[in-house]
Order: structure tokens, then sequence, then C-alpha cells
């Protein structure tokens, strides 16, 4: 349904207040809004047709009206300006993310830090998944006599590690030998394609130092296969426990956040959209009815690695945090370009 101009303004203005102040908005407050000033009665009946037609709700039968889901939609869809993070707020977000370590969690997780700070919101990420990432590096770590920190690093940015524990002491013939190994058979390949069968193989080939080097190749095996699949960074979670809106549902939207799988599969939906927005009863689960999800997709020569975004109540700002979503997400892929090999 497309609605007038003053429907519109009307429209905005109680979301906005709504967004400012958490309370329910009356037509008296509306009236002294507008440069062109309208009765109340004439807001009253306006306020009317927004509530009969799902754009507004009221709370109770003597309070003003709140924003539906519907409302914000239209809101969102047709009635918020383009506006763009402030200069303090860019500088802020870049100076927080250090890029030295080349690793793209590190990288996301800051970023990520200083997105939750600004918006007060959980903020989300899922990191790098390229079907075209492959192995670039390994590393070995001494740890102790025994021990060594087995460390896999894919064209996708994308570190993991385990740890492995040899009957011999490490050396620098032992580990001369697993760079050697991995190096023929396994950088190069796409990390989802280490298989067992890949290792033992490789086992098998080294004779009397199978048995030493068996642990090494376990580890980068588990480190590998990690590194191949899509996990979830968040941020920020303690936001969700001080919106005053989410208080009911915040424990099963905590929840909510523990779980990888699920959260990654509602984050990545339709990674196509510059920004993806999911409000109230929009999500899927009924715990999500007063939350809104904000999501714009990062790339790396237009290769959409992963998205990112946050989770906050549905009154959120969203003339504030949609650009920032889609600023942050830009810069990540512009930082995320430099530690990776795509």
């Amino acid at each position: 349904m497309e609605l007038s101009e003053r429907k519109e303004k009307i429209l905005s203005a109680v979301i906005e207040h709504f967004i400012a102040t958490g309370e329910p908005v009356g037509s008296k407050l509306l009236a002294s809004s507008f440069a062109t000033p309208l009765s109340s009665a004439t807001i009253r009946n306006e306020m009317a047709f927004l509530s009969d037609n799902g754009f507004l709700e009221q709370p109770h039968t003597s309070a003003g009206r709140i924003p539906s889901d519907k409302g914000y939609r239209y809101y969102i869809d047709n009635l918020l300006l383009s506006f763009a993070p402030s200069n303090a707020d860019m500088f802020r977000i870049l100076s927080s993310i250090d890029q030295t370590e080349g690793d793209s969690v590190r990288i996301l997780s800051q970023a990520l830090d200083v997105l939750s700070q600004i918006t007060g919101c959980a903020a989300v990420a899922t990191t790098p998944h390229s079907a075209g990432a492959v192995i670039k590096s390994t590393q070995v770590v001494p740890v102790s006599a025994h021990k060594a920190m087995i460390v896999v690093a894919t064209s996708a940015g994308v570190l993991r590690s385990r740890l492995a524990l040899t009957d011999s002491e490490i050396s620098y013939e032992l580990m001369e030998l697993f760079y050697n190994v991995t190096a023929a058979n396994f950088v190069g390949l796409e990390a989802s394609e280490i298989t067992e069968a890949k290792i033992q193989t490789a086992v098998a080939s080294l004779g009397e130092m199978a048995l030493d080097i068996t642990p090494w190749l376990i580890a980068f095996y588990d480190a590998a296969n990690e590194a191949a699949a899509s996990d979830v960074i968040v941020k920020g979670q303690t936001n969700i426990l001080s919106a005053v809106s989410l208080r009911n549902d915040a424990p099963q939207i905590i929840e909510f956040l523990r779980n990888s799988d699920e959260l990654s599969a509602q984050l990545l939906g339709d990674s196509s959209k510059s920004v993806r927005i999911k409000i109230g009863n929009e999500n899927e689960q009924s715990f999500m009815r007063n939350a809104a999800i904000v999501t714009a997709p990062y790339t790396v020569k237009n290769n959409t690695l992963g998205v990112i975004g946050v989770i906050g109540p549905s009154k959120m700002d969203y003339s504030k945090i949609i650009p920032l979503v889609r600023y942050i997400s830009e810069a990540a892929g512009k930082l995320l370009a430099e530690s990776m090999d795509i």
C-alpha cells in the first residue's frame, strides 16, 4: 500500500519519536513536530488510518501509538533518507582495526568490537568462506620439546591451529620434513579437499619418519577442515541484556547467538543484497519478535566471503545503524583484501 505524503510524514514522526524515547507517541506530541501545523484531530484521524492498516499499534486503549513491523518496513523501504557515518565514527572504526597480523578473524573481531560499542547492539559476522580458498601455507610453532602448534593459513585469510604431541623431540629436520610434505601434497589444494585418505597416503610415503610426523599431519588435517567451514563471531552480547524491549527474550537471544550453525544460516540468507534487514516477525524465531537484524556482505575482488551485521531491538536507530553496517562491511572487505590471495 502506498501512503499519502501526510500519512508518510506522520508515520516517520511516530517512528523517530519512538526510537528516540521508547514511549508511545500521541497526537498532541506530533502536533508541534511539523513545519506546516496540523490539528490534533487531523493527526488522530491519520494515526487511526495507519493503525487500521497495520502500520501502527496501540499498546493500551488510552496510550499513544508505536510502530508495527509493517510500519518499520515501510519506513525503511520508502522514507529513510540516505545517511553516512560521521567522520568521528569512521575514524574510530579504522583506527580500532590492526591488520598487521593478516588474520581475517582478528580483523573481523576488532571491527565487531567497535561496531557493538557504537551501535549498542550485538555485532556479528560470518568468517570468510570461499569455494576457491586454498591452503596457502603451513607453520610449525614449537611450544615445548615434544609439543608444537600446527598453523594453517588459507587464501581467504583464515588462520587455524592445532596442538600436536610427538614422542621424539622436535628438531629442525622434523620441521623441514613437515614443510616439505605439506608443500608437496597439500599447499594449493582447497581446504575442503584435505581428506583422511590424502593424509594416509602422505604418511605411507614417509617410511621410518611416519611415526614421528603423523601427529603433526593429523593436527594439520583438523586445522584445515576447520578452516574450510564458515564460523560466526559475536561481540557485545551484553548489549542484548541492556535493551528494555528485549528483556523477556534476552536469554533465548543470547543462546541463539551461541548457536553458530543456526545463527550462520540466519545471517547468510540472501547475501547478494547490499544491506539486508529483518524486523520482528520477519525473523524465523518467535523470540526475535521485538528484535531486528541488519547485515551487509563483505567482498574481496567481487567475491562475497561473508556478512557483518548487528542484532538489537526493532526500535534501533536505522538511520544511523544501516550506514554504519554498510560502511564497516566495505572497510572490512578492503582490509581483508590485503591479507588474502583469492
